[in-house]
């Protein structure tokens, strides 16, 4: 089973400076959700230190780029019941969290994550902490 890599053990991967050790032991084949590359670059563009924008654009570029796998549209049906399902019962996640839950289930996929916002979904998710 492919395992997605959540948005927070990119960061942790930028902030160690080693995204393979990250991986190293655990099982599957690896890809990044467009969503998870996404919010990953949004966190290079605030105007923090020069050095730290650069490290993380080669990081990106090095590693993750070629990793990223497209949200299609069983993704995105997936994200809109996702979306009506968290309504009915008065829940919410944010909606990279969301776009990256919903095409994880949609493609039956585990999640590598260190963020526990997921927690809520582990009965239609399997969750892979680092």
């Amino acid at each position: 089973m492919p395992t997605a890599i959540d948005t927070s053990v990119l960061i942790a991967a930028e902030k160690s400076g080693d995204f393979l050790a990250l991986l190293a032991g655990l099982p599957g084949d690896f890809y990044i959700p467009a969503h998870a590359a996404a919010e990953f670059l949004v966190g290079t563009h605030p105007p923090v230190k020069e050095h730290l924008r650069e490290r993380a654009r080669r990081i990106y570029e090095n590693y993750f780029r070629d990793m990223v796998e497209p949200f299609d549209e069983a993704d995105a049906a997936q994200l809109a019941a996702l979306n009506a399902e968290l309504r009915r019962t008065g829940a919410s996640m944010k909606l990279y969290d969301a776009a990256i839950a919903a095409g994880v289930i949609a493609r039956g996929d585990s999640l590598l994550t260190a963020d526990g916002d997921y927690d809520r979904l582990q009965s239609r998710i399997t969750l892979i902490k680092p």
